[in-house]
């Protein structure tokens, strides 16, 4: 329970009772003044009525309406009037009602004329505090009107409240009254020696006793009293202080001489004694630790408090000599020190229970780090050792296995029981041939003498065979005999695999260096001949000491030095450089090469193969050159129809100047036509011109162009075979190349189609150019023809050089190689080709679909 002060505890009676006895008085005047009120508007109702009763049937007789409704207003000037309202019945027949009602109504301290029509004056007369209802009769005993008569309780009430609240401040001045007077005399003559007690008792050491005596001048005799008493009980404390604070000290003395914290518990109060050892093992000042059972308690670690009270109850329950128990207390920079906690119980009482207990605490944290780091690092070797991918082993001096790895078990297929079962079990893992120098080496050991290194091959329980490099180990004993070998195996069966197929690959590397057709040099950063094979010596003419004295640059037969540094840099920064022409001119000849170089791996030489073709440049010569001459016959073909347009048309312009009909508007339209006759044949010879030219130069060029202007080229022979185009170029692509090359590889590709469409019925030629981006930066370029296809045993081969389906004495084979070359290497594109069956015209047709995708690259 909560103390109160003396004060409160006096006053609270004094207040409670004058609060009642007001309060009840209060109730009673209330009620016995309401009444009364409520007698004098009841007077004042019947005393209104009867001056009504006297004055109204005089005025009612002579229609005075006027008159007495200001009577009825001046007896609504009492409050407690609510509302007169009059009936005329006399007054009603004359307008043929059975009455006319008028009055007045209080309404907000308004007085009002009474409408019964209004629902608010209605509201009011039914919340009335009382009501008289008269009639007035005449002399004839006829009843000529009707009186009601309504109160208000809206005085009464304000009466009340006023006695209510009057009540309420007479009782709240009256309470501080005694209030006041109670304090000054309770202070007086009681707190005032109290308080001087008390700061007496304030006044003290750190062991809460006084300083000095508390004063004996008090006036109230029972509390003069009190401070004697109070001074000699504080006297006997004082020397039972000093004489416990020497026991103290001599203790301390031992506590603070040992490491172990000491604690004290009163299992009765649970109150606790830590030493400064006990807290100073937690990181913590003596002042920092109140003797309380909860510091304690607070800082265990909570995983460990089940086990604590399960080892206490088992100690308390007398089922063992001494508390102990290990766990973690937290210190006071917030990490965890174990603890080993032990205890004994030293005081009971007469029943048995135990009373007082007092033990030690002792820092076990090192030793539990210890024991970890000792676990950690053996479970870290044992996992090494067993999840390790070589053979570990333990042979002791008899021979047996008696420990393996996880791996062992797992290559030979035996478990570590049936290793160890009986003596050199496991010399059925090895070879016959070497089991004995096994036996040998064991023998050996025995002797202190151990092999190290030595290979030798495995085989498992399924007959696997695994090379392994075998390293041994010898443990002797005190006296230097053999205690046991530890034996590592290490799977080295792809090592010795890889270790073959270099060599095997190093022997394939020299017969291809040394017997290629193909020359091939190795060359250091500045292409100077470090080695070459004799197709390359050959190729040169020069002989071996001659062209280790040069360079690459120096043999090539058109001086560059910008564009010798460009092919540097690319090979260093990309690697290599592939596939480009180079004339070189050698000792006694000049030589078209096609030219790849790589930058070998070790980054300091580089990789020159080198192929002679002079030959293939001479065959793509006469192949262009018989192109050009069927493509001449073409354009003399077209020629032929605008040649014989102009020769008519000027024929005509001579007959009719002849005869005098010619108009000079047909002289206008003829020389237009005969303009853009002459214009046709100007844009064929210069696409024709174009194309011979021997342009070398790449620019932004536009797919769909140079397409057109193909097609420019072989429109005349396309329709002198009879050869259906369709073309649907919707999409166009500008790529970085070159015009004259690109035109070479579209005439190629559709002089192929033409070929093999020559061979079916006129009506069955068809040939269809499509193109389609397949994104912003790609365009596919699709020819289609119905020329029947190529054999699927063989489409795979129609880009290599010199291959051909056509007869010999008909074709080079050098067509489709050319498109390549000029597509893939020297344009970045890329080709596919197949066999693709179509319907046209609702007939079914199988064709070569050649296919050119276009990559967008930019100057």
């Amino acid at each position: 329970m909560k103390n109160r002060t003396l004060i409160v505890s006096f006053l609270l009676p004094f207040l409670i009772t004058i609060i009642t006895i007001m309060s009840f008085y209060t109730v009673y005047n209330y009620f016995e003044t309401k009444n009364r009120l409520i007698n004098d508007i009841n007077l004042r109702m019947n005393s209104i009525s009867k001056q009504l009763n006297d004055s109204l049937p005089h005025f009612i007789n002579s229609y005075a309406i006027s008159e007495y409704k200001k009577l009825i207003e001046n007896q609504m000037q009492d409050n407690n009037i609510l509302a007169i309202i009059v009936k005329d019945y006399s007054y009603g027949k004359i307008f043929g009602k059975e009455f006319i009602e008028s009055g007045k109504i209080r309404e907000f301290d308004k007085i009002l004329d009474f409408d019964r029509e209004y629902a608010n004056h209605n509201n009011l007369l039914n919340e009335n505090f009382s009501y008289i209802k008269t009639d007035l009769i005449d002399n004839f005993n006829t009843k000529i009107a009707e009186i009601e008569l309504y109160s208000s309780s809206n005085e009464l009430n304000t009466k009340l409240n006023e006695i209510v609240k009057k009540s309420i401040f007479e009782i709240i001045i009256l309470s501080l009254f005694i209030i006041i007077l109670v304090f000054f005399i309770i202070k007086t003559l009681i707190l005032k020696p109290i308080f001087n007690m008390v700061d007496a008792i304030q006044n003290n050491d750190k062991y809460g006793i006084p300083k000095e005596n508390i004063p004996e001048n008090n006036r109230v005799k029972e509390l003069n009293e009190l401070s004697k008493k109070m001074n000699e009980m504080i006297s006997t404390i004082k020397n039972s202080r000093y004489e416990i604070s020497q026991i103290n000290n001599k203790m301390e003395l031992i506590i603070n001489s040992i490491n172990d914290g000491i604690w004290d518990w009163n299992l009765k109060t649970n109150e606790v004694y830590y030493s400064n050892q006990w807290k100073k093992i937690l990181g913590f000042n003596d002042d920092e630790i109140k003797n309380d059972f909860n510091e304690w308690k607070s800082r265990v670690n909570p995983e460990h408090f089940e086990n604590i009270e399960k080892d206490l109850n088992y100690y308390l329950e007398s089922k063992s000599d001494i508390f102990k128990n290990e766990h973690q207390i937290l210190c006071k920079d917030g990490s965890y020190k174990w603890i080993l906690n032990r205890g004994i119980i030293v005081n009971r009482d007469e029943d048995g229970n135990p009373l007082r207990m007092i033990g030690t605490h002792t820092d076990i944290t090192f030793i539990k780090d210890l024991q970890k780091q000792i676990i950690k690092e053996k479970d870290f070797i044992s996992n090494i050792i067993d999840n390790s991918n070589v053979i570990i082993a333990v042979i002791d001096n008899k021979g047996r296995m008696f420990k393996v790895n996880k791996f062992t078990q797992e290559f030979t297929g035996y478990s570590q029981d049936e290793i160890a079962s009986v003596p050199f079990f496991w010399v059925r893992f090895l070879h016959k041939n070497v089991q004995v120098k096994i036996n040998e080496i064991v023998e050996e050991a025995k002797k202190g003498n151990i092999k190290k290194y030595f290979k030798a091959s495995c085989f498992s329980k399924n007959n696997e065979e695994k090379i392994f490099e075998w390293s041994n180990t010898l443990i002797k004993k005190a006296d230097g005999s053999i205690d046991y070998i530890v034996t590592i195996g290490i799977d080295v069966t792809e090592k010795e695999i890889i270790q073959k197929e270099i060599l095997q690959q190093k022997e394939e590397l020299e017969l291809i260096f040394n017997y290629s057709k193909d020359g091939i040099a190795i060359l250091d950063l500045n292409t100077r001949f470090l080695n070459f094979n004799d197709s390359f010596l050959n190729m040169t003419g020069f002989s071996k000491n001659e062209l280790l004295e040069k360079t690459v640059f120096q043999l090539v037969a058109k001086k560059d030095d910008e564009k010798n540094k460009r092919i540097i840099n690319q090979i260093l920064e990309e690697g290599f450089v592939n596939n480009f022409e180079e004339t070189f001119a050698f000792k006694d000849k000049r030589v078209i090469t096609n030219l790849s170089i790589s930058l070998l791996p070790n980054k300091e030489t580089l990789l020159m193969i080198i192929k002679d073709v002079s030959s293939l440049k001479v065959l793509q010569e006469q192949t262009k050159l018989a192109s050009l001459g069927e493509m001449i016959g073409n354009i003399a073909h077209q020629w032929r129809q605008p040649l014989s347009f102009i020769s008519i048309s000027a024929s005509s312009l001579k007959v009719k100047s002849e005869f005098n009909i010619l108009t000079k508007e047909e002289i206008n339209e003829t020389s237009t036509a005969i303009v853009k006759q002459t214009e046709y044949l100007s844009n064929t010879i210069d696409n024709f011109r174009d194309f011979i030219k021997e342009d070398k130069s790449y620019t932004n060029i536009s797919i769909k162009e140079v397409l057109d202007n193909s097609l420019n080229l072989v429109y005349a022979s396309l329709n002198n075979n009879f050869i259906n185009l369709t073309l649907e170029l919707d999409d166009d692509l500008s790529i970085l190349g070159n015009k004259n090359e690109l035109t070479e590889a579209f005439l190629n590709i559709i002089s192929n189609s033409k070929d093999a469409l020559k061979e079916k019925k006129e009506e069955d030629r068809f040939l269809f150019i499509k193109s389609k981006k397949l994104n912003e930066n790609r365009l596919k370029l699709k020819f289609l023809d119905s020329g029947g296809g190529i054999d699927e045993e063989i489409i795979s081969k129609v880009l290599e050089p010199y291959f051909t389906t056509k007869h010999k004495s008909q074709g080079t084979g050098l067509g489709l190689s050319i498109v390549d070359k000029i597509v893939r290497e020297r344009h970045k594109g890329t080709i596919e080709i197949y066999n693709e069956e179509f319907t046209h015209n609702q007939k079914i047709y199988k064709g070569l679909s050649f296919n050119i995708i276009f990559e967008k690259i930019e100057i």
